[in-house]
């Protein structure tokens, strides 16, 4: 009777576990330099917009995945980098960190 209750705990472990998993992952918020990859950064073959986040003094860039908000967006730090809030979902791709921007916004100074 023991083993069948703890192979009922492992087994809810296992469906818990794999419930975490499952879940979409949670949104961030960067705030750094909003560039653009290919004419601020020469990184792109591609206009892209990008936002370069400074951490304990190193840089992290993070590439904005093509969408209608981002695309919107682009206009804004194609030829002049402005400092701009980005909220998202990040996620590694390959040696790139990419964000699928759900809100991109100025910060106003």
């Amino acid at each position: 009777m023991k083993h069948k209750s703890l192979l009922g705990f492992i087994a809810l472990g296992l469906v818990g576990t794999s419930l975490v998993w499952a879940a979409d992952p949670a949104p961030v918020t960067l705030v750094g330099k909003g560039e653009c990859a290919k004419c601020a950064l020469g990184k792109s073959d591609t206009c892209q917009n990008v936002v370069v986040v400074t951490k304990d003094g190193k840089e992290q860039i993070y590439y904005l995945t093509q969408n209608p908000l981002s695309e919107k967006f682009h206009d804004n730090v194609c030829t002049e980098p402005q400092e701009i809030k980005v909220v998202g979902v990040v996620k590694d791709n390959g040696d790139k960190k990419e964000i699928t921007a759900t809100s991109i916004e100025l910060v106003k100074k």
